[in-house]
């Protein structure tokens, strides 16, 4: 019996494996042809360090070799982001802990002592490390909840384990270490400095892990630069019918406030399509949404919510809004509304734990059609791009909090590639200013500002979203 159900299993992952094969589109690096363009016309110091001094037959030569190994250690970097926010969960998390949060301040302010010693020193808080022990105890037995589940086969994975002695000490000082390295990562003197030149500006994040935290401001900031591109004659009403995101998203826990009393979900390719219904630029029955990404989780997340949409479930997605945040009206608008074009009021929201702090709830239940119409896809944006024929171009991509995790070298093959997947006159939008190359097929043609809230002493906090044409 048992063989007989081993066999079952087995044809049916062949089975899954053959029709993800057959359904994923064909990929390839980008050709020297057109790298060759970007190393005319970047400066030397903004090439990669073991291309600089090579001649151009030297660099088409090893260029094969080369870019195959930047897509492995691009890739590897999903791995370091999941770190990331598995600390983020520790910091923020509410679920598994009665500590309270750790604010920026305390990360600002307790992160990271000097000692006697001329290097700094870190010196946990005490919530911190009360945090940690309440942490440490819940990956030992995370029963059903799922991110303790995620976290603890990544922390697994990286040799420790919460259900032995050994590995909960162990646990407990790299828990340590990480908070400070993404405690001090948070306040570099880029983020800060106002003379930070503006290259460092615009690839802020490029030694950083490839997060896939995301939060619903940017969505807002999409929607409103659609509109101005609407009211401006770019985008005419029913004319959007392909459209691609890389980088879709998948909260373990969001950016902003880590809240972790939810599922783990995706938001941006529904917010998407919700606001190309709403101002009536795409058809339902028409468009389609290819969501590229390089993390296998978020990957497998969309296509288990593809089968289960197919078997005529709908996709739950949990809304929450600190009311302590000073969020600016439009985006309590846009938190208000979320959802009405492809979904329904949901009901059995779970509540927030108290030390999620103040905390409105809204639930959407995305409906099955709307959830079959975005399609995952393995995707490099920097290394590869998709094979298409002229009449399956896109006609718009969307790439938002993405491009800042790459140098401008990076940056600038990103741009190489998302051109060649737009069909002509179709649009790039980004919150990420594009290094215009000369030659370059993707222009500039518009921006709307955007404020997400107003910070007191501070001031307005939002989005540049730009959009760029393909000529």
């Amino acid at each position: 019996m048992k063989s007989l159900l081993a066999s079952a299993v087995l044809a049916a992952a062949v089975l899954f494996v053959a029709a993800a094969a057959q359904t994923q589109p064909a990929r390839s690096y980008v050709p020297f042809g057109d790298a060759k363009a970007i190393f005319d016309a970047l400066r030397g110091d903004l090439l990669p360090p073991e291309l600089r001094d090579q001649t151009p037959a030297e660099r088409e030569a090893t260029w094969t070799d080369w870019v195959a190994r930047r897509d492995a250690a691009i890739r590897a970097r999903v791995e370091l982001g999941e770190d990331d926010s598995v600390i983020n969960f520790l910091t923020y998390g509410s679920t598994f802990t009665r500590q309270p949060r750790i604010t920026e301040q305390e990360l600002a302010g307790l992160v990271i002592r000097s000692g006697n010693s001329r290097s700094p020193v870190f010196v946990p808080s005490p919530v911190l490390l009360g945090r940690i022990d309440d942490f440490v105890a819940a990956l030992a037995s995370p029963g059903a909840d799922e991110r303790l589940q995620v976290a603890r086969q990544i922390l697994i994975r990286k040799g420790m384990d919460p259900a032995t002695e050994a590995g909960r000490k162990q646990l407990h000082g790299y828990l340590q270490e990480r908070a400070a390295v993404v405690g001090s990562a948070e306040r570099s003197p880029r983020l800060l400095d106002p003379g930070t030149e503006l290259v460092d500006k615009l690839t802020i994040f490029r030694d950083r892990g490839l997060s896939s935290d995301t939060s619903i401001s940017i969505d807002l900031g999409i929607e409103q630069a659609l509109d101005a591109m609407k009211t401006a004659g770019m985008l005419r009403p029913g004319t959007v019918r392909r459209v691609a995101l890389v980088g879709p998203g998948l909260d373990f826990v969001d950016k902003q406030n880590g809240y972790d009393f939810y599922p783990l979900q995706t938001i941006q390719p529904f917010a998407l399509i919700d606001s190309l219904l709403r101002l009536e630029l795409a058809a339902p029955s028409a468009l389609q949404v290819t969501a590229f990404d390089l993390s296998p989780r978020v990957l497998q997340h969309l296509e288990a919510a593809r089968a289960r949409a197919r078997a005529g479930a709908a996709y739950p997605v949990v809304l929450p809004r600190n009311t302590d945040s000073p969020w600016s009206a439009d985006l309590v608008e846009y938190w208000r509304r979320f959802g009405n074009w492809v979904g329904d009021e949901a009901t059995g929201v779970p509540p927030p734990p108290p030390g999620a702090g103040r905390v409105d709830v809204r639930g959407v239940a995305i409906r099955p059609a709307i959830v079959l119409s975005v399609r995952p896809a393995d995707l490099n944006i920097v290394t590869e791009r998709i094979e298409m024929g002229d009449d399956d171009r896109f006609d718009l991509i969307i790439a938002t909090n993405i491009l800042l995790y790459y140098d401008v070298f990076e940056q600038t093959m990103a741009s190489a590639n998302i051109a060649r997947m737009l069909q002509p006159g179709g649009f790039f939008l980004t919150n990420n200013r594009v290094f215009e190359l000369p030659g370059s097929p993707l222009s500039g043609v518009g921006y709307v500002d955007v404020t997400y809230m107003s910070l007191p002493g501070v001031g307005d906090a939002g989005d540049r979203v730009i959009w760029y044409q393909k000529q």
